[in-house]
């Protein structure tokens, strides 16, 4: 079995590219993401679902955001979440996507899919959104085996505190939670950060970069440090990276992962 590294991530959730209230403020907030990648010195970079607001944005959008993806550097995985669902005709089908860099993965299981990453030690699985309903599970399928990487879930729905009483579309529950064998779930869907692990098992909202942040020339993110010498799970915690003015120029060269 490998030996596992101390590794760290950036996880965020719901930057809603393409949002037509205010389209150029998600634009600065994922090249502040990206921005956020680079101070920290994360490993890899997890977004948890609604990358994108719509299935009708245009060709620049998604090309914008293949290019901060390059920006990136290090791996960046992707989930579809309810707002750019992954069916027949979602958007991660078009040319755009075609020309990605090599450290962009999107999850296109739609049953769920492992990615692993040998050289961080670090497998994540996840589930894509064909269908945002009650019926859509976004935990249903994890492996119950798994050898000695790091494993993080990666997934977009609606947390069912005790008290809840209406079943809402993509639930997670908490025995899904705690059953789940993982060291970390990412979680999106929610704009707020919120802190939901239960039995033992990491899981957090990482919130909108926007939505989490109590200021409006910055973003919030998660880190999530995952340390060898850690006995009771990774430590989470939520940073500030200051948002430009402008959008980030695209890369000269593209990263060659």
């Amino acid at each position: 079995m490998a030996t596992r590294r101390s590794i760290r991530l950036i996880h965020t959730s719901d930057t809603h590219l393409g949002d037509d209230w205010d389209p150029e403020a998600p634009q600065r907030a994922l090249s502040a993401v990206v921005d956020g990648v680079h101070l920290y010195h994360a490993d890899a970079l997890l977004i948890a679902g609604d990358v994108f607001d719509n299935a009708r944005i245009s060709d620049a959008v998604l090309e914008f955001f293949v290019r901060e993806m390059a920006r990136a550097v290090v791996p960046a995985v992707i989930l579809p979440g309810n707002h750019d669902l992954y069916d027949a005709a979602s958007l991660y089908h078009r040319s755009p996507f075609g020309d990605a860099p090599d450290n962009l993965y999107i999850i296109a299981g739609t049953r769920g899919e492992t990615l692993t990453f040998p050289h961080l030690t670090l497998d994540v699985w996840g589930r894509a959104m064909d269908a945002h309903t009650p019926a859509f599970r976004p935990l249903a399928g994890i492996p119950p085996e798994r050898d000695d990487h790091w494993r993080v879930a990666i997934a977009h729905g609606h947390y069912h505190y005790p008290d809840d009483t209406e079943e809402r579309s993509s639930p997670i529950h908490p025995y899904e939670i705690a059953e789940a064998n993982c060291d970390y779930i990412a979680l999106g869907h929610w704009e707020r950060f919120e802190d939901v692990s239960q039995g033992g098992v990491t899981a957090f909202y990482s919130g909108s970069p926007m939505g989490a942040s109590s200021a409006r020339d910055k973003i919030a993110v998660n880190v999530v440090d995952f340390d060898t010498s850690l006995a009771d799970g990774p430590n989470v915690y939520q940073v500030s990276v200051p948002m430009s003015t402008e959008t980030a120029a695209p890369p000269a060269v593209a990263a060659d992962n």
